[in-house]
């Protein structure tokens, strides 16, 4: 859903705004989507109803009542009034990422059995309120008792929770600066652990190993070729002086 909402905001920016119609609070406005459709750029255009008492928007498309999305229409239409903030009626329960999945302790045919403490606490709970349930089911006055009992025991129980709940949280700041403290007083401070960088070794590149095949290949070949100039010039000297020992001249 997150991803979604997101991608909705990116969006926003290929949509132009304009006013058609005002009566009173409510305005009529007229979106363009900028779209590319086969290498060809086609604006859109969606009629999006607005009004400024209630921060209420619908768009054409029909997004939000579809898929609980808010489109970039809409979106746009917020941002043209700078309204930088959703209105909460269009941030549903069932998108929130704090909803208790109640349905999960639900036990289904084709499901896996689950055998953890939660799961065997409620088939506890449940066969108790069953039992209750059943055994003063016919008298209205007793119902209406019941009815109380429950209401005064849901509040005691969620008074409970939060104090565990600011409890937990003042133990966590309470370690957290135990910690803290403790570490301003150690003195020995090692050096940080050597990290192999990121990369392909240098000893280990391709080619390195045909290139000093190539590198040995042309000293040998450079020693081969002084020393045979070195030889032809010693014979060339050596005739030399043959033929001016037997030349008269």
């Amino acid at each position: 859903m997150f991803r979604d909402v997101q991608t909705k905001f990116v969006k926003k920016v290929d949509c132009r705004v304009s006013v058609v119609a005002e009566e009173g609070p409510s305005v009529c406005m007229k979106v363009e989507e900028e779209k590319l459709v086969s290498d060809t750029i086609l604006y859109v255009p969606y009629d999006v109803h607005f009004d400024h008492s209630t921060q209420e928007v619908r768009c054409e498309c029909n997004l939000f009542e579809s898929s609980s999305v808010l489109c970039c229409h809409c979106l746009a239409v917020f941002h043209s009034y700078k309204l930088y903030k959703v209105p909460t009626y269009y941030i549903l329960p069932r998108s929130s990422k704090n909803i208790k999945c109640k349905h999960t302790y639900v036990k289904s045919s084709h499901g896996v059995s689950r055998s953890d403490e939660s799961h065997v606490a409620f088939k506890g709970l449940c066969a108790h309120f069953y039992n209750v349930a059943q055994e003063f089911v016919y008298d209205d006055d007793e119902i209406a008792l019941l009815h109380t009992a429950l209401k005064e025991t849901t509040a005691k129980l969620a008074t409970h929770s939060d104090k565990k709940r600011f409890e937990s949280v003042a133990e966590t700041h309470t370690s957290i600066g135990s910690q803290s403290s403790n570490i301003v007083g150690v003195v020995d401070i090692k050096n940080p652990s050597k990290v192999t960088t990121k990369g392909r070794p240098k000893s280990k590149r391709l080619g390195v190993a045909l290139e000093k095949s190539f590198k040995k290949y042309a000293r040998k070949k450079n020693k081969n070729v002084s020393l045979v100039v070195r030889l032809e010039a010693s014979q060339d000297i050596n005739f030399g002086a043959v033929v001016g020992r037997n030349d008269p001249q």
